[in-house]
């Protein structure tokens, strides 16, 4: 049996690699203990007295209470005595008078007697007991007296020209006075009027061509 020798190839190894590590360490290891020194030197303070502190004498704060702004009082009404009215003027009562002038009254004759017989089929229609009556007011007109004839002292007469209708109501009233200031107050009053109609041969119709005087006058 043969034998022979070979180096220790993982003896040779492991040193070297020791080598290596012991290479690196021992530079670190003094690269570390300088940067400590140093950065403990950096780090060193000197001793110093710390400056005296000012001390402040503060008072207690203590937040005021602000009430809100009283309001003002209310403007006082002032009453002033009232005023009196001014004085009426004098009171001037116009007495309007009208003339009396007879315009007709009821005129006829009493109807015959015929009894108990029945005349109805023969009579006329429309007949009554009053066979011819001329117009009747049957209530006086009440005229106005002008406020500016008043204020003038003004006093007229007038004649109003109308007609009057079957059923007693005037139309185409037209005044003619003494001073035009009564012309429309007369107008207007007759135009108001109801008259009773004028019966002819029992029956209503159409008056024309009358004439109603009105007179104006002041009460002194």
């Amino acid at each position: 049996m043969r034998s022979s020798t070979y180096p220790d190839c993982g003896a040779e190894t492991g040193q070297k690699r020791m080598a290596r590590l012991l290479s690196v360490a021992f530079p670190a290891a003094g690269v570390t203990t300088g940067l400590f020194f140093a950065m403990q030197n950096l780090i060193k303070t000197d001793d110093f007295d710390a400056p005296a502190l000012t001390v402040y004498d503060i008072e207690a704060y203590a937040e005021q209470k602000t009430e809100p702004p009283e309001s003002p009082p209310p403007p006082r009404v002032i009453r002033t005595d009232p005023i009196s009215p001014p004085p009426r003027p004098p009171k001037l009562v116009a007495s309007i008078e009208t003339p009396d002038v007879p315009l007709g009254l009821y005129e006829g004759v009493v109807p015959a007697d015929y009894g108990a017989a029945n005349l109805d089929d023969i009579r006329p229609k429309g007949i009554g007991a009053i066979i011819d009556r001329s117009i009747l007011p049957i209530s006086p007109p009440l005229p106005t007296y002008p406020a500016s004839a008043e204020r003038q002292g003004l006093e007229g007469v007038c004649d109003v020209y109308l007609k009057v209708s079957p059923k007693g109501a005037p139309f185409d009233v037209d005044a003619q006075c003494s001073h035009p200031v009564f012309e429309k107050a007369a107008k207007r009053s007759v135009e108001k009027v109801k008259f009773a109609p004028q019966i002819r041969n029992g029956l209503p119709v159409t008056v024309t061509g009358v004439v109603y005087p009105l007179e104006f006058r002041l009460k002194r």
